[in-house]
C-alpha cells in the first residue's frame, strides 16, 4: 500500500512544468504519435512528453517542433532544444 501511495505521488510531478516557467498553463498538442504539454513565454518553452512507449530519436525532435508550433505559432530556433524524452527545453522564433 505504501508503494501505491508514493507511486501516486511521484507520477503527479511528472506532468508538470520545471524551473522557470511555472505559472504558464499547459497545452495539448499532437504531432507524429506523440502527445505533449506545452508550457511557452517567448522565447523559451518547456514541452514534457505525456504519451506511453519508446520515443524514436530520429522522429522525437521533429515532433517537438510541430507541437511548439501548434500551440504558439513560432517555429523552434536551430540548435535550441536541450534536455530528454521526457521534458525538453528550447528557444522559439515568433514572426
Amino acid at each position: 500500500m505504501r508503494w501505491l501511495v508514493f507511486l501516486s505521488i511521484t507520477l503527479m510531478g511528472c506532468n508538470t512544468v520545471k524551473e522557470d516557467l511555472g505559472g504558464y498553463s499547459a497545452r495539448k498538442a499532437s504531432a507524429m504519435g506523440y502527445t505533449f504539454n506545452v508550457f511557452a513565454d517567448d522565447p523559451e518553452f518547456q514541452v514534457v512528453r505525456t504519451n506511453f512507449g519508446r520515443p524514436n530519436s530520429r522522429t522525437y525532435p521533429a515532433a517537438v517542433a510541430m507541437a511548439v508550433k501548434q500551440v504558439t505559432g513560432c517555429e523552434v530556433a536551430l540548435g535550441s532544444l536541450s534536455g530528454d524524452y521526457n521534458l525538453t527545453k528550447g528557444k522559439m522564433t515568433c514572426p
